[in-house]
């Protein structure tokens, strides 16, 4: 008796991993990423040749939040022209958003501003006044002086943003949720 439970548990639990896997691979809500040699996101996530876990099944049922880190398609190349592009599989760029739908963002006194708010201390460079339509975002690297962000490129759609940074993988002295500290100060090209 004992035997025929421990093999109804294993087998479900094979099922309910069969399931997530499926459901994985039709929606691709869980994925290994990677830094591919860039620092505008450093602190907040690895540089260089650091890995995250990103899962896109929150945004299947709610909208990004101010402070997540968040991945968009795009297209272009990095150093170049880059057009972000809900059709486009050309690029997965990975930013941190700072402005949703409705509001207005502006870079005075080396700071970031939302309605007139200070966001954080990250120094930034000045950048000029963004009013955000319905379905749009603005989002900045961490790395300020070393990312191509919204400052660049303007607003995000929605439906260009498909997941969220959960977990830092690499390096393991790195290993855990992805922080926030807004008063960190960009360190520059790190991958150089």
């Amino acid at each position: 008796m004992r035997r025929k439970r421990l093999v109804a548990w294993l087998a479900a639990g094979l099922a309910v991993i069969a399931v997530v896997a499926l459901l994985n691979l039709r929606w691709g809500l869980w994925e290994l990423a990677a830094a591919q040699g860039t620092s505008s996101m450093a602190y907040g996530l690895p540089a260089c040749s650091g890995l995250w876990l990103r899962e896109g099944f929150t945004y299947e049922l709610r909208d990004p939040r101010r402070g997540e880190i968040v991945t968009f398609h795009a297209r272009g190349a990095i150093g170049s022209t880059v057009t972000p592009d809900p059709n486009s599989r050309q690029l997965g760029l990975n930013k941190r958003v700072i402005g949703l739908p409705g509001e207005t963002v502006i870079g005075r006194n080396d700071r970031v501003y939302v309605d007139g708010r200070q966001v954080d201390d990250i120094p930034t460079d000045p950048f000029p006044r963004v009013h955000l339509g319905p379905k749009q975002y603005f989002v900045l690297g961490d790395n300020r002086s070393h990312s191509q962000d919204s400052r660049d490129f303007g607003p995000v759609p929605r439906s260009a943003i498909y997941s969220r940074a959960i977990l830092i993988v690499w390096p393991l002295d790195r290993f855990g949720i992805p922080g926030y500290d807004k008063t960190e100060t960009p360190p520059g090209d790190l991958c150089g």
